[in-house]
């Protein structure tokens, strides 16, 4: 069977002579006859002749990398789930392949972006590996598209195999995913491998801040010219609940607790978050640890045992809920050893909160004001900052929101398929 993509480009290229084809018997029959005398289409005023118009084929790109789109918790899902609807509005088709797991229908359509359930198993360390060659195989048998758009270092261990099938390929960099504890030997090995395999063989990487990029171009120097930087983008205000009305499900009042937003693993930091609040033992708060968790991760189970009356862990909140329950608090800490381009810092910004944020290079690319930053790591400089409360909105938060939005980085996504579609 051969690709629809394909057989569409045919039937395009057969509709294309067909129009040659129909141009030519017009020129034909203005011609005269030999003799000078005037034809048939001569005598009289022929007719107007509609030719219908061929639309042009969208330029296809397939995304693998993501577990789904719209409503999934994860930095690269919340990431896919604002930047491709914005290139449908560009002009490019777009079909997610979506793990099976995470995904009910088989296919259906978001905001004119095609999310197609592919088979996987939901496995801490296989489901990625599996999932990514099961996709590429779709993708060439069935899809047959004009970029491949891998997401994450792990899915990138394949960019040699989309080259091989053929495929245009970008790789995004999220994170370096190895220095995660979570992973042991053979996979902190493989993300490493992974990493090194999409700046080698990758048509292009995107870092999603500068501390990645510039670290890759320390590292692969000969690959520069392949490496850019497309931050993420602050998500758009829309209206919200009332906070009142979400904040009373979960016990809370506006301005009387502290929020944290992220998966439930170790790299957050939410443990040392929950060491200084219980330290600092601020009066009349609480602590609101909002994220998705694998139970069976010893480090999630740990955290959650930690959970009484004045901390909680409501789990996965999302969409105007969460803009609430941001709005509603009195501070948003990230106390996060790693990260990308933070999207639950943009959207505190957002919505107005005051930030603590730990002083790692990714943070620090916010240019926020020096008091915005605690010490990565310390408990004891983040409980003193817990108890002082003290915090402000921030006066740059507005040029930060201005200048990281997903309608620009979506512009640059754009050209750079362009540019690559082009090149040869």
């Amino acid at each position: 069977m051969q690709p629809l993509r394909t057989t569409a480009r045919r039937a395009n290229e057969d509709g294309d002579a067909r129009v040659a084809n129909a141009h030519a018997e017009i020129r034909l029959a203005e011609r005269p006859a030999p003799d000078g005398s005037p034809t048939p289409a001569n005598d009289a005023t022929p007719a107007p002749l509609r030719i219908p118009r061929m639309r042009a084929r969208r330029p296809l790109v397939c995304a693998i990398g993501l577990r789904n789109i719209p409503g999934t918790m994860g930095g690269i899902e919340t990431h896919c789930e604002n930047l491709y609807p914005r290139l449908v509005r560009c002009g490019y088709d777009v079909v997610v392949l979506a793990r099976s797991p995470y995904a009910s229908a088989q296919t259906r359509k978001f905001e004119g972006v095609r999310v197609r359930r592919l088979w996987a198993f939901r496995h801490k360390y296989l489901e990625t590996l599996l999932h990514t060659f099961v996709a590429l195989c779709f993708a060439r048998a069935c899809l047959d598209p004009d970029i491949l758009h891998l997401h994450a270092i792990g899915p990138g261990f394949f960019a040699p195999l989309s080259k091989l099938m053929g495929f245009k390929t970008i790789v995004t960099h999220h994170a370096p995913d190895y220095l995660r504890p979570k992973w042991g030997i053979v996979g902190r090995a493989f993300l490493r491998a992974g990493e090194f395999l999409a700046v080698c063989f990758a048509d292009r990487v995107v870092c999603v801040n500068a501390a990645i990029r510039d670290d890759l171009v320390r590292r692969f120097p000969f690959a520069a010219d392949r490496i850019d930087m497309i931050r993420n983008g602050a998500p758009e205000a829309e209206p919200a609940p009332a906070p009142e009305a979400v904040l009373s499900r979960l016990g809370l009042a506006t301005g009387g607790y502290i929020l944290a937003v992220g998966r439930l693993e170790a790299t957050k930091g939410f443990h040392e978050l929950v060491a200084a609040f219980e330290r600092a033992e601020p009066s009349a708060l609480k602590l609101v640890i909002v994220g998705s968790v694998y139970k069976s991760d010893r480090y999630a189970r740990e955290l959650l045992a930690r959970a009484s009356p004045r901390i909680l862990f409501p789990g996965f909140i999302k969409g105007p809920d969460l803009h609430a329950l941001y709005a509603g608090a009195a501070v948003y800490v990230h106390p996060s050893h790693m990260e990308s381009f933070s999207l639950a810092i943009l959207e505190a910004l957002v919505a107005g909160a005051p930030v603590l944020l730990s002083d790692i290079p990714a943070n620090r690319e916010f240019d926020l004001e020096d008091e915005a930053y605690f010490p990565t790591g310390d408990v004891s400089a983040l409980a003193a900052r817990l108890a002082a409360g003290d915090w402000r909105r921030s006066e740059r938060a507005a040029a930060v929101i201005a200048e990281n939005n997903w309608n620009t980085a979506a512009g640059r996504y754009a050209n750079m398929l362009a540019s690559l579609r082009q090149a040869p």
